[in-house]
């Protein structure tokens, strides 16, 4: 899909972070966006950047309720007649806790955005997605899909699942040539609003900017890699210096892995210093 003029993108979590960057530097390339955010003003303050309203249809609604995402859908292809490219992006974190630690409403609020959001985008979507010559959907996972993170199981957990769910439909579209490219998106520590989100954060300014220091890749250079991959169908892509160094030892040495999570997790839980497991916004 390497001309992107005039297709239809639908991005959830478009009010902030890599949602927002990706919105505009699709609509630079001339595609027609529907934006979804849980956050009405944010959303809005994407919307303004763009400049555009009238290439620009948006929805504010919880992810997370499968009604209100198939309706969505429904509503995306009758304004626009066609979706060309579906971005789940929406996405909450628990902050630092242990599985132990973590409630089960927390697993069941981080589960139901991260995954269940991106599984009722993709299958909402799917349908007019196949009706297309060559369409893409592009779930955004993380590197803590790729190696188990402590103190962040639930995170990590959503992650994995997602990675599971978009390689298995991957391969599922590759075998009935539909032409739908699916994509699993690994990025490692991205500068963007979502540890500043956690609902009930203890955190001060200058913990969030010591924890925000070991994220190395802006959500600018997050976004140009996704539109990057969706020009070239790739079905998996790695983000960040972080990322990429993690995806390596977990593919050269499982042992080596749990050392190097061992010291990280310790590192970041002086860095964090607290524990806190209420999930907030989507972004």
């Amino acid at each position: 899909m390497k001309n992107l003029k005039n297709k239809v993108a639908v991005i959830t979590g478009a009010g902030s972070g890599i949602g927002r960057s990706i919105a505009l530097k699709l609509h630079k390339k001339g595609a027609k966006l529907a934006l979804n955010d849980l956050n009405e003003s944010t959303l809005n303050e994407t919307i303004k950047l763009i400049g555009s309203k009238e290439e620009v249809y948006k929805e504010v609604f919880d992810v997370s309720h499968k009604d209100q995402f198939h309706q969505f859908a429904n509503n995306c292809i009758k304004h626009y007649k066609k979706v060309d490219i579906v971005i789940n992006n929406a996405g909450i974190t628990n902050g630092n806790s242990s599985a132990a630690e973590t409630t089960i409403e927390t697993y069941n609020k981080v589960l139901g955005v991260n995954l269940w959001g991106m599984i009722y985008g993709t299958l909402a979507f799917l349908p007019s997605l196949r009706e297309q010559k060559e369409s893409s959907v592009v779930n955004v996972s993380s590197i803590m899909g790729i190696l188990g993170t402590p103190y962040q199981s639930v995170y990590s957990t959503s992650k994995f699942a997602i990675r599971g769910f978009s390689e298995a439909v991957a391969v599922e579209e590759l075998c009935q040539k539909t032409g739908v490219t699916v994509t699993s998106v690994h990025p490692g520590g991205i500068k963007t609003n979502i540890v500043r989100n956690i609902e009930g954060s203890t955190l001060s300014e200058v913990q969030l900017k010591k924890l925000e220091a070991h994220f190395p890749t802006t959500a600018d250079k997050a976004a140009d890699k996704i539109i990057a991959a969706i020009q070239k169908k790739k079905t998996r892509v790695i983000i960040g210096p972080d990322a990429i160094f993690m995806y390596f030892l977990s593919r050269l040495s499982h042992k080596l892995s749990v050392k190097f999570l061992v010291k990280w997790a310790k590192k970041m839980r002086r860095t964090n210093g607290s524990k806190n497991d209420s999930p907030k916004n989507q972004s």
